[in-house]
């Protein structure tokens, strides 16, 4: 699928319902946009607090610099949220946080990888709370 002789990139994943992906890529490549592979709106009370990109530790790697990330910061940064691109490990042992634009820069200066129980720590601290102690003690849900 070709457009200004440019190639629009195909579906790499296939496990989404490609139909409206690859329709979309027949628009051409001056109509782009991005399927996110698995984007959080993180929130409290019904306010956002966060926009976290989740990718596999074994997924292409991630560069702010890339049009689809400069997207989502610029939404970021418009909402006033932080944007982090997270990479996890296929057993959950670690989480690996990359701050996208300055409102995630103050909570994460710099690319970070934190255990499971750190990166939920993390996650309740952006919202202003502790996390209760049974997620660590093992009398409810132990991570």
């Amino acid at each position: 699928m070709q457009t200004n002789g440019k190639q629009v990139r195909q579906e790499r994943s296939g496990w989404r319902d490609l139909r409206l992906s690859q329709r979309h890529r027949a628009w051409g490549w001056d109509c782009p946009a991005v399927d996110l592979d698995l984007l959080f709106l993180e929130y409290d009370k019904g306010i956002p607090v966060a926009i976290i990109e989740y990718k596999h530790e074994n997924a292409p790697p991630q560069f702010a610099s890339n049009p689809n990330y400069q997207a989502l910061i610029n939404l970021g940064n418009r909402a006033e949220l932080p944007v982090f691109a997270v990479r996890y490990t296929d057993d959950f042992e670690w989480y690996e946080a990359v701050p996208l634009n300055a409102l995630a820069q103050k909570l994460c200066p710099e690319r970070k990888q934190m255990t499971e129980a750190a990166w939920v720590k993390f996650l309740y601290n952006i919202r202003g709370y502790e996390p209760p102690d049974y997620l660590f003690d093992g009398r409810k849900v132990r991570i």
